[in-house]
């Protein structure tokens, strides 16, 4: 339980060692209102993601959204001008650009935070600044738990992605598994969902282990899985640690199922190597969906690139357009009024499906696809639907 605690204590010092700044970062949020509201012919968006080391689509998603929505002018006529920046999961690299960011007054939003811990410590600064702040990678329930205004998520959080990955296992007869996650917001985070969720379907938790990015050796779990009787190993952290984790396993021969909660990007093939072989993860984006919405997308990602998409590819892309809709609704720059937009606008199809928000920007539920690495490809295993939604009393 001590663990648990970690992400909660870790977020009330660093607001004590963000106070002292919290008032300067409320002028700048000032200062940007003011600003917002003089006319301008353009949207400034700042984007922040760890572009060199994922090598990832999103870089290209959100430069192919840029360009049709400037050309159509999508954005109520204006022009959107993107500042990039790549944060290499480097939290002072991160406080740099999320400051650079909160300091420019005519920025009226972030896209972007692959990684959970760097996403909540920037969030405080855009939060205080008043600068919306759209993540589309980070699924850390902490993200919009704390009733922050200027915050929306486009993607599924650990408690829907935990729900749903912990039923399919249930299903597929895991009765007794092990559990090693990264000591951070997310794989803490999610390790602690799965738990919850996973015993509810008596499941038993047999093994259990964690560790810290810096000094992640992992020898020792998969030496000690060698003697746990475990129908599955659960591997809560991202790449590249899960890809030094399946190649470890696999040399001291660990044959039980390992499934990850990483992606399937060039870094993530390079770590793990042959050891690739039979994972199994989950993703959040079919590139093969047939609905028009992401059947136009493809074909035009394909037609400028060369390549399919993958799940950031069309994470950005959706973020874009979302942004240039409710600058279209509102006629405005300012973050209030187009995150409040966001918000509580209707439905609306993307290339990754359907988006609708709550109150507190949070994204409702959405299908997790379950893949497995076949012969040196993804394969899809399952499409995992949401449950349905507990009948209104």
């Amino acid at each position: 339980m001590k663990k648990l605690l970690f992400l909660a204590i870790g977020l009330g010092a660093l607001i004590l060692v963000l106070e002292p700044q919290w008032r300067s970062l409320a002028d700048l949020g000032f200062r940007r209102f003011a600003t917002l509201d003089r006319p301008r012919p353009e949207i400034l968006v700042g984007v922040c993601w760890p572009f060199s080391i994922n090598q990832d689509g999103m870089a290209d998603g959100i430069q192919l959204a840029l360009e049709e929505i400037n050309s159509s002018g999508l954005a109520a006529g204006y022009a959107i001008r993107l500042l990039m920046r790549d944060d290499g999961f480097d939290w002072e690299t991160n406080r740099s650009i999320a400051l650079e960011f909160a300091r420019n007054s005519e920025m009226s939003a972030v896209i972007g935070y692959y990684d959970d811990s760097l996403a909540i410590k920037a969030s405080l600064i855009f939060e205080a600044s008043r600068l919306l702040h759209l993540i589309i990678g980070a699924n850390s329930t902490v993200m919009t738990s704390r009733g922050f205004q200027y915050i929306v998520r486009t993607v599924v959080s650990n408690d829907k992605i935990a729900s749903g990955l912990a039923r399919v296992a249930v299903e597929r007869g895991i009765r007794k598994f092990a559990l090693i996650w990264e000591e951070d917001a997310f794989g803490e985070n999610l390790a602690y969902q799965l738990l919850i969720r996973l015993n509810a379907l008596s499941s038993a938790l047999i093994y259990q282990w964690s560790f810290h990015r810096e000094h992640a050796d992992f020898r020792i779990p998969a030496n000690e899985l060698k003697a746990i009787n475990a129908d599955m190993c659960i591997f809560a952290g991202m790449e590249p640690w899960s890809g030094d984790f399946l190649k470890e396993a696999r040399k001291v021969g660990i044959k039980m199922p390992v499934f990850g909660t990483f992606s399937d990007n060039p870094q993530m093939r390079r770590r793990a190597g042959d050891a690739i072989e039979g994972a199994i993860y989950y993703d959040l984006y079919n590139p093969a969906s047939l609905s028009p919405q992401n059947r136009t997308f493809v074909q035009k990602f394909r037609s400028r690139y060369g390549k399919d998409p993958d799940d950031y590819a069309a994470q950005g892309y959706d973020a874009l357009y979302l942004l240039a809709q409710a600058v279209q609704a509102t006629h405005s720059r300012n973050p209030l009024d187009l995150v409040y937009a966001i918000r509580y606008m209707e439905a609306w199809e993307g290339a990754n499906g359907r988006y609708k928000f709550d109150s507190r920007g949070e994204l409702e539920d959405k299908p997790i696809y379950l893949k497995k690495f076949q012969g040196g490809h993804s394969v899809l295993l399952q499409e995992i639907q949401p449950e349905p939604a507990a009948p209104a009393r």
